[in-house]
């Protein structure tokens, strides 16, 4: 079991996404985010920079989400579903198909909402062009 990376949520409005990119961007020193995709089931548009992730949509596409705090990438999601449940943790849900692959959302023990999402082969060659690693 591997934690890959992980990024801080930030939560905005569309109109307010590249200027919150740029910011990002200068601020770790990148010239290309993470990655960026938008997520047309949600109407949502995300973009990683550094430990950043940017997810933009009207309010009432966002709030749903904006309890989760966390992003985290990791190797085999199967391996650390398995761990949080021996652990107690609560999932709240379960592993499902995205864009990016395969994510779930749990519950830590101190109340941190947490994603989990293992990135796919033809996501991490889609995002080659970014600074994907």
């Amino acid at each position: 079991m591997k934690m890959v990376k992980f990024f801080a949520r930030i939560y905005l409005r569309k109109t307010e996404l590249e200027a919150y990119k740029k910011f990002y961007m200068a601020l770790q020193g990148v010239d290309r985010p993470h990655h960026e995709f938008y997520y047309e089931a949600f109407r949502l548009d995300l973009v990683a920079i550094g430990n950043i992730m940017l997810i933009a949509g009207d309010k009432s596409d966002t709030e749903q989400f904006e309890a989760t705090k966390l992003t985290w990438v990791v190797e085999e999601l199967d391996a650390v579903r398995a761990y949080l449940i021996q652990a107690g943790v609560k999932i709240i849900n379960d592993v499902k198909v995205v864009p990016s692959g395969y994510n779930m959302r749990a519950m830590l023990p101190d109340g941190t909402i947490a994603e989990y999402v293992e990135h796919n082969d033809d996501f991490k060659r889609m995002m080659a062009g970014n600074a994907y690693d």
